[in-house]
Parts: structure tokens; C-alpha cells; sequence
């Protein structure tokens, strides 16, 4: 809503103006939230998912559950502490899959571990919005115990403190991206680029990427997949087996990349853009990404769809008749979804990045609303 930075601590204090304070308000968050004082004053429990691709939310929803049955019928009372910490996280740096976040993740459950500890979420916050609240965060939850909740709240946000400079690692352009993809003998290696994410809010038609791949033409080499209904729907004009000239990506704005001019492209398959998910995020989602199409422009087979949305797994190949094990390379756009689908099927992750608004390079963003000084943008200690 416009004129409203904190949106959800808002919701919540208008909820409690219509139930009052006797009904708890049990509240599960995407570990990206910014968090706010009005958040931790209005709800009774803040429970975040702890893990990035975000496989645990429906644990965390059984969590949420559990617990609110636990506070109606008074077998606890929960006191929520937070520590907000001046960092900036790039969402590129986040996975839990890897150091650091896999290692502040460990540390928070195993405060969990504490008797009286009933959460501990590491909140990366999402660097990509120019409000007050950004940062990242600590929530601990105890059962009626302030002092263990503050003093957990603590360790775990000064070893996020000392972890900072880890989560800044410098990744590839897209040509050392791919240079480094040839130098791997095994296959597939996926190559992300983590600058243009749909799922934090970029256009998703991105041509950086793309552009080096058809320059390299590389064989057995795939892109899945570029946002431009324009395409999609001039190939289902033509048809299977027609060619086109068309212009692709770029045309949502000049930041992630010029659009490329594609000479007698050829139309390998078309579909309806429709598919159910096997990765382990959102498995068994339906999705329809409209009509949508299999282009081969020498070596390089491109899926073009006409929903902007990012690649969790194989399934938008494997709509289109492309086995992603048979590929050399194969290249998405997502930050860290995708690794939930893809991290059993490849041989190695080359994360890469570009101009966009999801760049790791968060220094770059002109910020005019965020509380200052804030790492990496001032200095690196405080």
C-alpha cells in the first residue's frame, strides 16, 4: 500500500483493534521478511522457515499450528525477542545449503534445542527495498523466559556480525560463468543467474545471459527460460518446424540487457505452458506459464514462456522435450529456489551475475530511506 513501509506490522495492529489481545495471532514469515518492532509488539509468535530454497514451509505452518493450540490451552507463554542487525544480505549469498547461512542455520536449531527455546529463526531480510526496516534479524521465542531469550538472540546475531564479509563473495560474469562451465568435464553444470530472479521482483526477460550463451554456441547448451509473450505468441502463429525473426528479452526495461535480434529461429515445440512440480519447493504446484516455446538458434535450444516466473525445476524442460541430463549447460534464472530441483541432477552450480535487480552487488542500489550506517554501504565494523 502507498505510504505504508511496514506493511504486515500494520495488518497486525489492525487485526488486534477487531480480536483484542486475549486471541493470540500466530504469524509464519518467508526467512526474507524485514521485521519490525510493530511485527514482535502485535503478534504473539513470528516463525519464519528456516531454510533457503524455502523446503520447510509446510513444517513451519504444522509449527504454527502446534503452537497456537499450546497457547489457547496455556501450556506455554511465549516471549519474543528480536535483534536487528545492520546488514545488507544479497539473496544470491542466502542458501542454506552452503556456508554461511548453513551454518547460522545449524546454530539456530540447535538453540532450538534448549528447553525452553520454542524458535530461533535467522530473518536474511531483502536488501532489494528502500524502506527503514531493512536488515537482517534474529527472532528468539522462549517459554516465559526473557533471559534465555535475549542472551540466544545474541550469540546467534554475533555470529551473523562476524560471518558478514562472507555473505558479499564477488560471482562471475556470465562469459566467466560459462568459461568456467567448459572447463568441467562432467555434465549438466546449471548456470543461474541470480541478477534477473522473478522471484524477487525482476523482469525475468533479462538478456545478459542469454546473449553470451548464443555468442559461445555451445552444443548441447539450453536457457530455460526467457519472459517475452510477445515471442511466445508469434511462434504459435508460425508453428512447429516454421523459422522467425524476432526480438527477444530486454523489453521491460534497459537495465538487465538490450533486446537480441534472433535471425530464422527455429520452432522445435510449442505448449500451453502447463506443468506440475517435482522439486521438493512447491511440490505437486500447478503451474501455467501460458503459451510458450522451445526455440533452437544454432546449438542453443531457448524456452520462451509468456508468465514471468523462475525455474524451480525441470519440469519447464522436460515440457518442451528437453532431458536437462543430456545438456552440457543449462541455464535458469532464480537465485536459490532452483537448487531444491536441481542440486540431486547436476554436476556443479555456477552462480552468476550481472546488471539487475537482484545483483548481489547491493552497494549499487541508490538507497535514500535505509537507517544508516548499514554493511556493506558504510564501513565494517560498528
Amino acid at each position: 500500500m502507498d505510504g505504508i513501509d511496514d506493511l504486515e506490522g500494520e495488518l497486525l495492529k489492525e487485526l488486534r483493534k477487531i480480536l483484542g489481545y486475549e486471541i493470540p495471532i500466530v504469524v509464519t514469515l518467508d526467512l526474507h521478511g524485514n521485521l519490525s518492532e510493530t511485527m514482535v509488539k502485535e503478534a504473539n509468535l513470528l516463525l519464519g522457515v528456516k531454510y533457503y530454497p524455502h523446503i520447510d514451509c509446510y513444517e513451519t505452518g504444522l509449527k504454527a499450528m502446534d503452537l497456537t493450540v499450546k497457547i489457547l490451552q496455556g501450556e506455554i507463554n511465549p516471549v519474543m525477542v528480536m535483534k536487528k542487525l545492520p546488514i545488507l544480505i544479497p539473496i544470491a549469498a542466502g542458501t542454506t545449503d552452503l556456508s554461511p547461512a548453513k551454518d547460522i542455520t545449524h546454530l539456530c536449531l540447535q538453540m532450538e534445542e534448549q528447553t525452553e527455546v520454542i524458535d530461533c529463526t535467522f530473518f536474511h531480510g531483502f536488501p532489494y527495498t528502500d524502506i527503514p526496516e531493512v536488515s537482517a534479524t534474529v527472532i528468539t521465542i522462549t517459554d516465559g523466559n526473557e533471559e534465555i531469550a535475549q542472551t540466544v538472540c545474541k550469540e546467534v546475531a554475533k555470529d551473523i556480525w562476524a560471518m558478514r564479509e562472507k555473505f558479499l563473495r564477488e560471482l562471475p560474469d556470465p562469459k566467466s560463468g560459462i568459461l568456467q562451465a567448459l572447463s568441467i568435464g562432467e555434465c549438466p553444470i546449471i548456470i543461474n543467474e541470480s541478477s534477473d530472479n522473478p522471484g524477487a521482483g525482476s523482469p525475468g526477460d533479462g538478456t545478459y545471459l542469454l546473449r553470451e550463451m548464443l555468442e559461445f554456441n555451445i552444443p548441447k547448451s539450453c536457457f530455460g527460460f526467457i519472459y517475452d509473450p510477445e515471442v511466445a505468441n508469434l511462434a504459435h502463429q508460425a508453428g512447429v518446424g516454421e523459422k522467425i525473426n524476432v526480438s527477444i528479452g530486454g523489453k521491460t526495461d534497459s537495465l538487465h540487457g538490450e533486446p537480441i535480434a534472433l535471425t530464422s529461429a527455429y520452432i522445435k515445440a510449442l505448449t500451453d505452458g502447463r506443468f506440475t512440480t517435482s522439486s521438493p519447493m512447491m511440490k505437486g504446484f500447478e503451474f501455467n506459464l501460458g503459451k510458450s516455446v522451445r526455440l533452437q538458434v544454432g546449438n542453443v535450444d531457448i524456452i520462451v514462456c509468456s508468465v514471468n516466473w523462475q525455474t524451480l525445476d525441470e519440469q519447464i524442460f522436460l515440457l518442451h522435450g528437453i532431458d536437462v541430463t543430456e545438456y552440457k549447460i543449462v541455464a535458469l534464472k532464480s537465485a536459490q529456489h532452483f537448487r531444491a530441483g536441481f542440486k540431486h541432477i547436476a554436476k556443479k552450480i555456477i552462480s552468476v551475475d550481472s546488471p539487475g535487480l537482484s545483483t548481489s552487488k547491493v552497494a549499487s542500489f541508490n538507497y535514500q530511506r535505509i537507517i544508516r550506517p548499514i554493511y556493506p554501504l558504510d564501513f565494517n565494523s560498528l
